[in-house]
């Protein structure tokens, strides 16, 4: 194949080219795992009896009212709505006299009313099935008595088995194809140990931090907008620096399975950038380097409203409300909504 041009208008494409086509191709928003849906007294689960198994149900909504880039940018007109459904089975064992919570997640997750005003986008979306994962929880304290004072480590193991991920679409679910490590920490602490008078009041810390293998193909464009010749722009290599999340929630809980809290969320890091870009002309046989580009980060500031009502010993239903104050790098969340649906099922002859 060749181009139909005079000899000076392909030495003058040429030339444009080996100049540089930076700008001419499509930003990609990869998803990111950093952390798992953690709620405010999620911990002093590891006070439930040991044999206990749960199915939690977490459904969200999301609105996005502009999406961020890097540099902290609102691109105007750009908007989303995003949606999620989890499943999340638990088993609460004991390891060395400790309880020992063995947990998975199969999570869904699709963007609609997508626009990303930016030359080239498609705002077409890869959405489906998410990187599911498995994490342990071991308990160093759970006491649920006159103490009230939980400490728990958490791994979780985020698996690159998500099928929500396509490099030729400028929005994904899914990240790509990469395995994510989060170790994380959590606190609850009953203000009762101060004072009786602030009984059924606990605090909770939650801290964690994200560590990510590199991405496999992030983005390919069959004739990138504005790029002087045809070809194809791609980028073999996505990396990502470390994401980090700190939680803190003040909970008022005067029964069991039942509570109302308010928390601020703050994360940082997460910088995807897509390496070793080539762009390889469709004519004459050039191949040209591409500088690297940076797709989005994990960087927000939220707050949360959240609450749980119980139905029985064994059945209850949380929420959790949200808005992101501040956002770079990806989708600000302007206002979320989640139901978590919460089923228990206790050992034959447990104390409930």
């Amino acid at each position: 194949m060749g181009f139909r041009h005079s000899s000076a208008g392909a030495l003058a494409a040429v030339a444009v080219l080996f100049g540089g086509i930076a700008g001419y191709y499509t930003p990609a928003i990869a998803g990111s795992d950093r952390g798992g849906d953690t709620y405010a007294g999620d911990y002093s689960g590891g006070s439930l009896p040991n044999g206990t198994f749960a199915v939690l149900e977490y459904l969200r909504y999301v609105h996005a009212d502009a999406f961020v880039d890097t540099a902290g940018q609102e691109l105007p007109n750009s908007h989303a709505k995003i949606f999620v459904e989890l499943t999340r089975f638990v088993y609460l064992a004991q390891f060395n006299e400790h309880p020992f919570a063995i947990e998975a997640d199969l999570p869904f997750a699709t963007f609609t009313n997508v626009n990303i005003p930016i030359p080239g986008a498609n705002n077409r979306v890869a959405g489906g099935l998410a990187d599911p994962d498995l994490h342990f929880t071991y308990f160093f304290i759970a006491r649920n008595d006159e103490v009230q004072r939980w400490l728990g480590l958490t791994n979780f193991l985020f698996l690159p088995l998500g099928r929500a991920f396509d490099n030729r679409k400028t929005v994904n679910v899914s990240t790509a194809r990469q395995f994510t490590d989060i170790p994380q920490i959590g606190y609850s602490e009953g203000f009762n140990n101060f004072s009786p008078v602030l009984n059924g009041v606990f605090l909770d810390l939650i801290a964690n931090a994200s560590f990510h293998t590199n991405g496999n193909s992030p983005l390919t464009i069959v004739n990138p907008p504005q790029a002087p010749i045809p070809g194809v722009l791609t980028y073999n290599t996505l990396i990502q620096h470390p994401s980090y999340t700190v939680e803190a929630f003040l909970r008022y809980a005067p029964e069991p399975l039942q509570f109302v809290a308010v928390g601020i969320e703050k994360a940082w890091g997460g910088k995807q950038i897509a390496i070793n870009g080539t762009f390889d002309a469709t004519g004459p046989p050039i191949t040209k380097p591409q500088p690297n580009i940076p797709f989005t980060k994990d960087d927000f500031l939220r707050g949360h409203v959240q609450f749980q009502l119980s139905f029985g010993q064994d059945f209850a239903v949380a929420g959790d409300v949200f808005h992101e104050f501040e956002r770079s790098g990806g989708f600000r969340e302007n206002i979320g909504v989640e139901i978590r649906l919460v089923k228990l099922f206790y050992p034959q002859g447990a104390a409930k």
